[in-house]
């Protein structure tokens, strides 16, 4: 006999719920499945309208929960309560940070399929996609959207850390846009996090989580690693591509030359080697903050001190024109293309 989870374990089946809020089965309460956005190991996060409070929201349910799944009489067990363990602590990390630029999350639901209980996370719905979605219409961003999008990824790490969570997942797919263009810091389901009440400082971990490109290379030692340092790393791959189009290595591993000139500690050879294209989109402000960013772990900038480096002074962390800005940048990219 298969066995599925029961009422009596507290950490997959005592979400927190607002005041006077009851259980809500998803595939039967008042949520009406649109389509799917994407998916990822262990969730799939479908759009949905949400009939009671009249609005679009995203729905993260347990990977093994496909649309099909719902209404099918076979699901893999084992698979549904590990992901639904994994969402579960993803929700957890996510209350921690209240934020304008990290994604809000609206509720956690409970469902059952085949006498299995399991959760769907509900959070706010970003209709412009994310920031890979962007580049691949916009290109390489102009140096102002650049330091908006700088300005609120750092302050929204910073309030990450502020209260006790590392993200370890920091990439343009994980940066959704608002009706305004906003970022919101977004997919916590390989965050590390720190006892309740403390901040991220002496978070540690050892295993190698996140995606290859934007791994900070202490994740790969297997060693003992502080977290929030990885943060900072992964958010310089990041500034990197958004200001030039290109990622600053091929691939992050040794036998790189991009990469093994930063395991080095070589920046000028770095810089030195790198293509036209990307000396002449990086501009010294720039390249000095992302080169704070891709040094080892103890001499790496915090994000509280990127947030106030030179390169970001002046910076409009809440710019009311980003859709102005962002559309101009869409349709620069499009006559240029022409």
């Amino acid at each position: 006999m298969l066995a599925c989870m029961t009422s009596t374990d507290p950490a997959t089946l005592a979400p927190r719920r607002l005041p006077n809020e009851t259980p809500q089965t998803l595939h039967r309460g008042p949520y009406t499945i649109i389509k799917e956005l994407g998916s990822g190991l262990h969730g799939r996060v479908l759009l949905a309208f949400d009939d009671r409070l009249q609005r679009d929201v995203a729905v993260k349910l347990p990977a093994a929960l496909t649309v099909d799944a719902l209404t099918s009489d076979r699901v893999n067990v084992d698979e549904l309560e590990q992901q639904v363990k994994s969402i579960v602590a993803e929700c957890n990390a996510m209350r921690r940070v209240q934020h304008p630029n990290v994604l809000q999350i609206d509720r956690l639901v409970s469902g059952k399929k085949l006498d299995c209980d399991y959760v769907a996370m509900l959070t706010e719905f970003a209709p412009n996609g994310d920031m890979f979605d962007l580049l691949e219409v916009a290109g390489a961003l102009p140096e102002p959207l650049v330091k908006v999008y700088a300005c609120q990824l750092l302050r929204a790490l910073e309030a990450c850390h502020a209260n006790g969570v590392v993200h370890r997942d920091v990439k343009p797919e994980n940066l959704l846009l608002d009706a305004n263009y906003q970022l919101k810091l977004a997919d916590f389901g390989v965050a590390a996090t720190a006892p309740a009440g403390e901040d991220a400082t002496d978070v540690f971990s050892r295993d190698e989580s996140g995606t290859a490109l934007y791994m900070a290379p202490e994740v790969r030692s297997r060693r003992l690693y502080r977290g929030t340092p990885v943060d900072v790393w992964s958010a310089g791959v990041v500034l990197f591509i958004l200001m030039t189009g290109l990622p600053p290595f091929n691939a992050a591993q040794k036998g790189d030359a991009w990469y093994d000139d930063l395991l080095a500690g070589d920046l000028e050879q770095f810089w030195a080697t790198q293509p036209d294209e990307v000396l002449q989109a990086m501009t010294p402000g720039a390249q000095d903050l992302i080169s704070s960013m891709f040094v080892k772990p103890d001499q790496r900038i915090t994000v509280s001190e990127a947030l106030q480096h030179p390169w970001l002074r002046g910076a409009d962390c809440v710019d009311s024109s980003l859709v102005f800005h962002v559309e101009a940048a869409i349709a620069a990219s499009k006559l240029e293309a022409a």
